[in-house]
């Protein structure tokens, strides 16, 4: 019996008929619609009664986004995720998440990968971004 492999954009997703996006491309469009490749140094993006979100660009490839409530006068990064970027590919991945509970690296040191962090990341970035999308974070110009 012969297997068949997809790759991730050749599976037909089952609820709209078309190729299912790859997550990486996903996570890009997501930050284009919500505005976070026109910010060159800082920005935040308000919508009450939601918390503002903190859009901070570290360098040509790599943004902060962030969250943070103030609990009992102390203000915290909850989430706080750097994303790197590439717009060739127009794909992004996530590099860090930080919350009140820690902070997880998905590169630990040059030339490792914690795939497990990387997935989970990705999968979590990518619904938060169409939360906020939903929510009407979107950078006015």
């Amino acid at each position: 019996m012969d297997k068949i492999f997809y790759s991730p954009v050749d599976i037909p997703d089952r609820r709209q008929g078309e190729p299912m996006k790859d997550i990486y491309q996903s996570i890009y469009d997501k930050l284009e619609k919500i505005g976070v490749f026109s910010v060159n140094q800082y920005t935040v993006i308000e919508r009450p009664p939601d918390l503002p979100l903190c859009i901070d660009r570290l360098s040509p490839d790599v943004y902060a986004l962030s969250q943070n409530p103030v609990i009992d006068g102390v203000v915290f990064a909850d989430p706080d995720m750097e994303i790197r970027v590439s717009h060739r590919t127009r794909t992004a991945e996530p590099l860090s998440f930080q919350d009140r509970s820690g902070k997880r690296v998905v590169y630990p040191e040059s030339g490792k990968v914690n795939l497990t962090a990387k997935n989970e990341l990705a999968e979590y970035l990518d619904r938060w971004l169409s939360d906020l999308l939903s929510k009407g974070f979107i950078r006015s110009q």
